[in-house]
């Protein structure tokens, strides 16, 4: 009688070795990093708003990234695991420890002081990467932990020196990034207010609006994901499933609102959306590797980013997406290793999702209708009292983390005092600061022209709105 052999596997095996993968994701990470030097360091040089160390301070910053993360590891590996010479040089060889720090450099405003870079470069190694047992054994994408402890607990400090404006930008631009912007206009927007204040839909196609230092240029990000999924490099599937997701329901709550093909457009190309999808959504360790897990995992990465965008006070939701996805991929790849010869399976998932697609489009869309434009939605009187000659109005008005609360004052029909009530916005000292209400009171005959501050734009838009209103309600218009 024959005997069967039985050998361990894998049987299998790909052209693709991790270190080949590693080296085409550098590759196609090239242009994005050369332009983001372009953009923010040569561009503010050549018009003699940086010098020389602050046009190369976007590049220095890139590289400042990776160098963190490879020492903090190689520190960690050499005296908390208490390797030898030779096991720390093989771990490191293996761990690929340079880029969680050059993808939390890529996704950091320009303006994050460097210390800020290498708290986030260390907590991004020690937390979301060597806790967990290092390469490999993550659950959660390491460089979107050390992103989301910079941004919960140093977003206010990176504001004030800027945020995501470079030298060139502040002076030519008075608005915050595309997306922050959005929570400023009355209901959903118009073309008007959503992209002309940075040129057109090319400008942001191209890549030359404010953003974090890799996330703008659209182009160079649908290029990095040709060159990656010609050589199957990334699971193509997630990207394309999520970046039509978020196109799909904003197109219907565009539609919804009477607005045109650009707005899904400027969805998808504002923020870290297509970025997040080709080099974040895809990391090998925290993805599904199941083909029906990914294009589940692409459709619900899609609808959370679409609800966080609209439904709570942080515009961007990318970032956040994929960390809260990344703790579902054992449960996607359960439904889709189950589903692989037995598709009925996974109908379930599907329709759950479609009805999700579907339902909270309608619903959000619904939400931001505006019946009457002249009406801002954000704002609102809570008691006028007139008193001596004087109108004292109690407003509301939304700011970019709730409704600030204020008093003001009109005497002879001019504005002759703001008082903050309530507000909790963290930007608000820098508004203080710089002494904006006076230059509110100042300016309130052409108050259109008063420019909001830098660094602090979300809210000084929203104080400068709750003015504009004020006046048009005293006034009757």
């Amino acid at each position: 009688m024959k005997e069967f052999q039985v050998t361990s596997g894998p049987f299998i095996r790909d052209k693709n070795s991790t270190k080949k993968i590693m080296f085409h994701l550098l590759i196609a990470l090239t242009p994005i990093i050369l332009f983001s030097f372009y953009k923010n360091g040569i561009i503010p040089f050549i018009n003699d708003k940086v010098t020389i160390l602050g046009m190369f301070y976007p590049l220095i910053f890139i590289i400042l990234g990776p160098i963190f993360t490879f020492l903090t590891e190689l520190i960690y590996v050499k005296f908390f695991l208490k390797k030898d010479h030779t096991e720390v040089k093989r771990h490191i060889n293996s761990s690929f420890s340079i880029f969680p720090g050059l993808f939390l450099a890529l996704v950091l405003p320009i303006n994050t002081p460097i210390s800020i870079l290498f708290f986030g470069s260390v907590i991004a190694t020690m937390i979301g990467k060597m806790l967990f047992g290092g390469f490999g054994h993550n659950v959660f994408n390491p460089a979107l932990i050390g992103y989301l402890f910079v941004t919960v607990i140093y977003g206010s400090m990176i504001a004030s020196n800027g945020g995501y404006l470079n030298a060139m930008e502040m002076d030519a631009i008075t608005t915050a990034t595309p997306l922050s912007n959005v929570a400023l206009v009355e209901g959903i927007g118009t073309y008007e207010t959503l992209v002309e204040p940075y040129g057109g839909l090319l400008n942001f196609f191209i890549g030359t609006i404010p953003g974090a230092l890799g996330e703008v240029s659209a182009l160079l990000c649908l290029l990095a994901f040709i060159y990656l999924s010609i050589l199957k490099v990334i699971k193509w599937k997630i990207p394309v499933v999520y970046v039509g997701t978020v196109f799909a329901m904003t197109c219907i709550i565009g539609s919804y609102n009477g607005l045109g093909v650009w707005y899904p457009l400027f969805q998808v190309m504002s923020g870290g959306l297509l970025f997040g999808a080709v080099f974040m959504a895809t990391d090998p360790v925290t993805s599904p590797t199941t083909p029906i897990a990914q294009i589940l995992y692409g459709l619900f990465l899609g609808i959370l980013t679409v609800l966080i965008r609209y439904l709570t006070p942080y515009p961007e939701g990318v970032m956040t997406s994929i960390l809260l996805m990344n703790m579902f991929v054992f449960i996607l790849d359960k439904i889709g290793s189950r589903s692989r010869f037995n598709f009925n399976r996974s109908v379930f998932s599907f329709l759950f999702a479609w009805v999700l697609i579907i339902g909270l489009s309608l619903q959000i869309g619904y939400g931001f209708k505006k019946e009457d434009p002249k009406v801002d939605t954000n704002f609102n009187v809570n008691n006028i009292e007139t008193k001596d000659g004087k109108t004292v109005y109690t407003v509301t008005q939304k700011g970019f983390s709730g409704n600030i609360k204020a008093e003001i004052t009109i005497e002879d029909d001019l504005i002759i005092n703001i008082n903050v009530l309530e507000i909790s916005d963290d930007y608000y000292p820098k508004v203080t600061k710089e002494n904006f209400d006076k230059q509110l009171i100042e300016g309130q005959e052409n108050i259109t022209e008063v420019e909001t501050v830098s660094g602090a734009t979300v809210t000084s838009t929203a104080i400068k709105n709750m003015i504009i209103n004020t006046l048009k309600d005293y006034r009757g218009e």
